[in-house]
């Protein structure tokens, strides 16, 4: 059986990248599962689909193969501990998925493959049709690849610091890089109350308190809540609205939304 091939790019909705690296695929191996998980990444937004790549990754059969043409850098291809492989652009994307479910081995992509934006499709479709992983191009060690910093957080007993990893532009969410492993050593449970400041040059831009519960739902619309993000990280948002633009829009136009740091604080049951 060969594998699903799995597609992240940030060219829209409306491009037809999709459409040409799934041809490109399909043109060398007839009759594949191919997947369009997300067209619509902001552009070069490489944390996003890293940590998309972390959600998803569990949820395909063990030596399935991720394609995703976020951001620059030279091709190269990723394999896991479970034997899916990560065929991306030199630039971070693995960082989540390898910090979470170990790195295996990796190769820098073979001139073969050419360098017009449809390699890491042309890879793809020689990996499904059974080419071995060390026959696709030159090994790297795993100091060689890039991967982005993932800031640790303070954690303590009902209190947590860190700083903004995403912005969840579809909900008007925010994701923090506070892991929901992490938090769960701050004892704070759902249905607690909590002050969330968020602090921007060393100044406080928002300050509010409110529960911490399971998703967005469990509170009023249009108020806010801190709940376990689908990323694995803490999220906060408003129910039926958008946090972004309502309570923090200035994060809009800053080059590093990490630039904004964050305190979950518990005040009350």
């Amino acid at each position: 059986m060969k594998p699903s091939i799995v597609i992240h790019c940030d060219s829209g909705l409306y491009s037809t990248e999709f459409a040409k690296l799934a041809g490109v695929i399909e043109t060398r191996v007839p009759d594949l599962d191919i997947v369009l998980a997300n067209p619509a990444f902001e552009e070069g937004n490489v944390p996003q689909v890293s940590a998309f790549l972390f959600t998803t990754v569990p949820f395909y059969p063990e030596n399935s193969i991720f394609v995703s043409t976020v951001g620059k850098g030279r091709a190269i291809a990723v394999r896991i501990d479970n034997g899916s492989i990560i065929l991306s652009y030199d630039n971070g994307t693995a960082t989540m998925v390898c910090k979470h479910f170990g790195f295996k081995e990796a190769r820098l992509l073979s001139n073969k493959y050419g360098n017009d934006g449809m390699e890491l499709a042309r890879c793809a479709a020689d990996l499904a049709n059974g080419l071995e992983f060390a026959k696709i191009g030159s090994e790297l060690k795993k100091e060689d690849v890039v991967f982005f910093e993932m800031p640790k957080a303070r954690i303590e007993e009902g209190l947590a610091e860190g700083e903004v990893g995403m912005l969840l532009r579809s909900f008007g969410n925010i994701t923090f890089t506070i892991g929901t492993d992490e938090f769960e050593g701050t004892k704070i449970k759902h249905g607690d109350l909590v002050k969330v400041t968020f602090t921007y040059q060393n100044k406080t831009v928002y300050e509010e308190t409110m529960p911490y519960q399971p998703s967005f739902g469990y509170v009023p619309h249009g108020m806010p809540v801190v709940f376990n993000g689908s990323s694995g990280y803490m999220d906060i948002g408003l129910n039926m609205e958008s946090f972004i633009d309502t309570c923090i829009p200035g994060i809009l136009k800053i080059d590093n939304p990490g630039d904004y740091k964050v305190r979950i604080e518990k005040i009350g049951e």
